[in-house]
Parts: C-alpha cells; structure tokens; sequence
C-alpha cells in the first residue's frame, strides 16, 4: 500500500499537518526493487507523539485516505485551543492547570521560549472565571473532567 504526503492529496496540505505526516492510501502497487531508495519507520500518530527524538527515518500516520475520491477516514478530528485547529505534533502547545484545553503560545499571546520556561499556566478564560468566582464569594475549582471537544470535519 502506498503513503501519501499530504501535498499529494486532494486537499492539499493544511496548517495542521505535520512535516512528517504521512496517509495510509487504497493505492496498490508492486515497484521493482531497485526503486527503493531506503526504509522509513510509519508510526501510529499516538506512538509518534510519545517519540522523545524522532529520527529523518521516523513519520506518522493518523488518517487512511482513498485516493480515487480523496476521503479520509477519520473523516473528523478532535480540535484544540482557541484557533480550533487540530494538533500538529509539530507546534508546541501548553495546557491549563485548570480546563485541561491545550493552546499555541501564539495564540494566548506567549512566544514559545516563554512557553518552554512555565512551570505553571492557567489560561485567560479560567482566570477571569476564577476572579469572577471570588467576587461572588465562590471558590475557584476545576469546571469539568470532559475530554469532549469540537470536531473539524475534513473535506
């Protein structure tokens, strides 16, 4: 079966997409062996997340795509921090203490070397939550354990 990259697709690349980010196609071939220029380990996206130093060899997979009618499957995918894009393992991304909703340090008005040097983030939502609460005399807590998210639907 062959990958494709995402450029090679019928949507194209995306913003979300990572550098090493490959789609397990419908697409059969057999290819003489003389055309193999090399080996490539294809992770699962989960596994490619938890790599601590991902190697010129090492790429993911999260999708499975049909090449004849370019859907994918999943044909939906969970999305994160303010700019509701899905992750891309290639952003890095903080997590409130509070929410537990991951966000781009862009996006929460951070550089990334700010980022890497917190200890600790709360974001703006959950802070002026909590100092809306201690006006009213409540306690600040955790609003909720949910993992539920929006989902972004790929065309």
């Amino acid at each position: 079966r062959w990958y494709y990259r995402p450029e090679e697709s019928l949507g194209g690349r995306r913003q979300f997409h990572g550098a090493k980010e490959l789609f397990l196609s419908d697409h059969y071939d057999v290819q003489s062996a003389q055309t193999i220029e090399g080996k490539c380990i294809v992770h699962s996206f989960k596994n490619y997340s938890k790599l601590e130093n991902v190697g010129a060899e090492d790429y993911f997979c999260r999708f499975e795509y049909k090449a004849v009618t370019g859907a994918f499957t999943p044909d939906r995918v969970a999305v994160y921090c303010k700019c509701e894009m899905p992750y891309n393992p290639d952003d890095l991304m903080v997590q409130c203490e509070v929410c537990k909703d991951w966000y781009h340090p862009a996006c929460v008005d951070m550089t990334i070397e700010e980022a890497k040097m917190l200890d600790h983030f709360v974001c703006f939502e959950c802070t002026e939550d909590d100092a809306k609460r201690s006006q009213n005399g409540f306690h600040s807590s955790p609003v909720s354990d949910s993992d539920e998210k929006v989902m972004l639907f790929l065309d």
